[in-house]
């Protein structure tokens, strides 16, 4: 975690994702003279810009408001290995307690589960008091046996 200004925030992430400062300005609806003053600290952004600039800098519209990055140099791969070795040490309680507190997007993390069991499984967990007990307990035999983790 990196703690700094609003205005580095934006230009670092802006230069990460190899942006001009014109098409950020285009993307979130406000004139290039505007965000140069942003990126200036001359001015802040509105809260209503926080959203786009979150979206079109991929980071967090609390990292723009709080002038944090959450910086990793982890690989996804490496970090899916690295929590599947956790979660298999720790309770659901506990796991699912630590990914609330540092999840910031949860409606979008939990709108990601429903849409990727619904790929998986065909239905969501919104649709469990519709789905017959035998596919769901198909659902889950299928989800044991793909999770288990072979012998050394």
């Amino acid at each position: 975690m990196v703690l700094i200004m609003l205005k580095d925030v934006l230009k670092l992430r802006r230069e990460v994702q190899n942006l001009k400062q014109s098409e950020v300005a285009e993307f979130v609806g406000v004139t290039p003279q505007t965000y140069m003053k942003w990126e200036n600290g001359k001015n802040e952004p509105k809260a209503s810009n926080i959203k786009k600039l979150a979206e079109i800098l991929k980071i967090s519209e609390s990292e723009i408001c709080q002038g944090i990055i959450f910086s990793s140099n982890m690989n996804p791969l490496d970090f899916m290995k690295k929590v599947a070795l956790f979660k298999n040490y720790l309770d659901d309680v506990t796991f699912t307690s630590i990914l609330f507190d540092c999840i910031q997007d949860k409606d979008g993390f939990l709108n990601e589960l429903e849409r990727t069991m619904k790929k998986h499984h065909k239905f969501g967990v919104d649709d469990l008091d519709k789905v017959p007990d035998e596919d769901k307990y198909a659902a889950l035999e299928m989800t044991k046996i793909e999770n288990q983790i072979d012998p050394l």
